[in-house]
């Protein structure tokens, strides 16, 4: 069994608590070690639980208060070494950090993570499946395109974190400088709706227990336009799916 729960998804600010039976994690710190521990709390998650915190790239929305709630928690730092030298003078210190390969596995809290490459504009940055026992978790944002591994990976998953970030027709209309909508378009930006979608429809299967859309962008993206192609790809099989918010945790979702 794993308990998973979004504390917060978007540009603003990243962090998920992935668990087991016996502990668990944080991944991604990109709100304050207050903010965190406020939303912990609200969706009733014990903060005593977690075991180590995940990074799964440098970008402060993604790991600007992983130093000071590793300190706080007194936890470890799981990241790999090249996002570490980026992002360590900005973290200060911590006691405890363990670098990870992508592509190699390691365990925290009663969770097995397995690391994989994404493209994305980072030095390493990292997607990742989560399991525990047989029940397994995919989580990819943050990446530019869905590559071959990608697609690998959230094969056979029983549930998906993916992103749906950006409207492309929206993006391109939208207030953005035009370097920054390059950017976010570009192969190594983040995942389009058409993108999310495809992969979906590519990787669904009657077992798949829900979709969790993650990141969505509050000034290039639409909820309504997301739940739309959620409903038309998921209509498939019923799989129920949920909207990650930006300013508060979502439900905390049992995968069997």
């Amino acid at each position: 069994m794993i308990r998973f729960c979004s504390l917060g998804s978007g540009s603003s600010g990243n962090a998920s608590y992935i668990g087991s039976g016996a502990g668990g994690l944080l991944l991604d710190a990109g709100f304050s070690a207050k903010e965190i521990k406020t939303r912990l709390a609200a969706a009733e998650i014990d903060a005593g639980r977690i075991a180590g915190i995940v990074v799964s790239h440098e970008h402060s929305d993604h790991a600007k208060g992983a130093g000071v709630i590793a300190r706080a928690l007194n936890i470890p730092l799981f990241v790999n070494e090249r996002t570490w030298e980026r992002m360590r003078h900005g973290a200060g210190k911590v006691a405890d950090v363990v670098h990870f390969s992508n592509g190699d596995g390691f365990a925290v809290g009663g969770v097995d993570v397995t690391p994989f490459s994404i493209p994305h504009d980072a030095v390493d940055p990292s997607a990742f499946v989560f399991s525990v026992g047989n029940t397994r978790l995919t989580f990819v944002t943050d990446a530019g395109y869905v590559t071959g591994l990608i697609t690998g990976k959230a094969t056979g998953a029983d549930y998906l974190v993916v992103e749906a970030n950006h409207d492309p027709e929206m993006l391109k209309a939208g207030p953005y400088p035009w370097e920054l909508k390059q950017r976010i378009a570009s192969r190594s930006g983040h995942l389009s709706n058409g993108a999310c979608e495809s992969l979906l429809a590519e990787t669904i299967h009657p077992s798949l227990q829900g979709v969790t859309f993650a990141h969505l962008s509050e000034t290039n993206n639409n909820p309504y336009v997301v739940e739309q192609f959620a409903k038309l790809v998921l209509e498939r099989f019923k799989t129920p799916f949920h909207l990650a918010r930006q300013h508060a945790p979502g439900p905390v979702t049992i995968v069997e």
